[in-house]
């Protein structure tokens, strides 16, 4: 559905010698309509379907699914983010293609007491039929773990060169030029009220993403988020805007996703924009407090260390290159990652 996942990856690895299959199901149940932010289902029954995982459509993807993978014969089968696909059917394409390595990956934590069960049962019940099993963030393993997997491997998320780079000042259309900007989505974690904080103490926020309908109504009559609502995601050229027009990019993490870090972290060092994100050790590990990143940890932290930010332009630019040059450095670009996945697939192809 979106090109910075799935296709992303499947061209990073097509850069690197592999031929990719690519195989979804995106148009059996949605559509684009022109305008929309995200896309919409056929209709009510597509929609129930997608929910229940069973029904007319679903049974066809599967169908489909097992088809080509007779016709194609893959070396690697590689299920991204998969819900649809029921645990019979992946025994079946084992059996079809007994020397292939099977590979699982989520980007969200699947055994989450946040994750919507019926929507991952699917892909846990699926878990003992494959061979490779990679995390987006080193706290969901305990699940796979729980599943009976012996090894997790870490497979971090990154930035997308050809989409995340700077641009200049003057390219930037006006509307996304402002001292801070927050563009991720909604949650109910105190971030609501640090950007009100933020607007209080009299910098100017740009702030997009998705969600954020749903905080509207707990906002306080005299909210100074109330003013910047329709509030929509950013996506492309428009996100680079709304990163590069900003003095300072922020960055909370997901409590939902127990994340310690998020792809913004990488995208924004990438963009060339001052980083002030919400504290990891784990970030720290990634971005030199101080030299590559600013860190906070609390609302008051916050609101002093974006102040010197946005009135020091020698300090940001100083965070904004060694940023930069992290991210390129140590290889957070897809294709980089892309290469660390391959050769962990096929080690575990050659333990086996």
């Amino acid at each position: 559905m979106w090109p910075w996942y799935q296709e992303c990856c499947a061209i990073a690895l097509e850069s690197i010698g592999c031929e990719v299959i690519r195989f979804g199901w995106h148009n059996d149940f949605r559509r684009w309509v022109p305008g929309a932010i995200e896309p919409e289902y056929h209709s009510l029954w597509h929609r129930i379907q997608y929910r229940l995982q069973s029904g007319p459509n679903v049974w066809r993807v599967n169908r489909r699914l097992l088809k080509t993978a007779e016709e194609e014969r893959p070396n690697i089968v590689w299920f991204y983010n998969v819900q649809l696909i029921a645990p019979r059917v992946v025994k079946k394409l084992k059996s079809l293609l007994p020397d292939a390595i099977f590979c699982q990956y989520a980007n969200d934590n699947p055994f989450s007491k946040n994750a919507k069960p019926h929507l991952w049962k699917n892909f846990r019940e699926s878990i003992p039929f494959f061979d490779a099993h990679f995390v987006f963030r080193d706290s969901d393993s305990h699940g796979y773990l729980a599943h009976g997997v012996n090894e997790v491997k870490l497979l971090r998320s990154y930035f997308i060169p050809e989409m995340d780079y700077p641009v200049l000042l003057p390219e930037i259309p006006q509307q996304y030029i402002c001292d801070v900007v927050f563009a991720g989505h909604y949650e109910n974690d105190g971030r609501v009220e640090m950007l009100e904080a933020i607007c209080d103490a009299g910098f100017n926020l740009n702030l997009f993403g998705g969600g954020w309908n749903l905080a509207l109504k707990g906002l306080r009559l005299d909210s100074p988020l109330r003013s910047k609502y329709p509030i929509t995601p950013v996506i492309e050229e428009n996100y680079r805007y709304a990163i590069c027009g900003a003095k300072v990019a922020l960055c909370f993490l997901s409590t939902l996703n127990q994340d310690t870090y998020t792809t913004r972290n990488f995208q924004i060092p990438a963009m060339k924009t001052a980083m002030l994100s919400q504290y990891t050790d784990d970030l720290a590990s990634l971005f030199k407090p101080g030299e590559e990143a600013l860190y906070f940890e609390s609302a008051k932290e916050l609101l002093a260390k974006l102040r010197v930010l946005v009135e020091d332009e020698g300090l940001r630019s100083r965070l904004a290159t060694a940023g930069y040059m992290r991210v390129h450095s140590d290889g957070h670009d897809v294709s980089s990652r892309m290469q660390i996945w391959l050769r962990d697939v096929l080690g575990k192809g050659e333990n086996e």
